[in-house]
């Protein structure tokens, strides 16, 4: 299984919708307009999906990374490497796509590539998300 999840990652990295996915990247980065866009797309999607536990794992990850694009967008947080950003905004530019590695209509298998993808991104920034928790925990508290 270990062995399946990471083929099909490596397949999504070298494809062709997540190197579409990187280059547009750049530029929605410079955009607040169209992060915030990109964030309530990805979000509008992830609730319209189904129940079960892949579903409620699909969720919590985009609104976790959501929070973080979202405290980027209005400039509230920058303390994040802008090759991170760039992984965070392509990871979502990708799951909101409804044709991808495996298109989402597909049933049972159409939203594993986004899965796999999402979970990668999370994995490799983990450093990143742990310092944003830390921020926002401190950005909490009262003065």
């Amino acid at each position: 299984m270990a062995s399946e999840t990471g083929n099909l990652l490596s397949r999504v990295l070298e494809s062709a919708f997540y190197r579409t996915a990187l280059g547009k990247a750049p530029r929605l980065a410079k955009n607040a307009g169209s992060l915030l866009k990109l964030l309530k797309n990805a979000l509008v999607k992830v609730q319209g999906l189904g129940v079960g536990a892949t579903f409620d794992v699909l969720r919590d990850k985009v609104v976790l990374l959501g929070g973080l694009l979202k405290a980027y967008a209005t400039g509230e947080y920058r303390n994040i490497e802008f090759q991170n950003l760039l992984k965070v905004i392509a990871g979502f530019v990708y799951f909101i796509s409804p044709i991808d590695l495996l298109p989402d209509f597909l049933p049972f298998v159409g939203l594993t590539d986004d899965v796999a993808l999402l979970m990668f991104i999370i994995k490799s920034i983990s450093d990143e998300i742990e310092k944003f928790e830390q921020w926002k925990k401190t950005a909490l508290l009262p003065n």
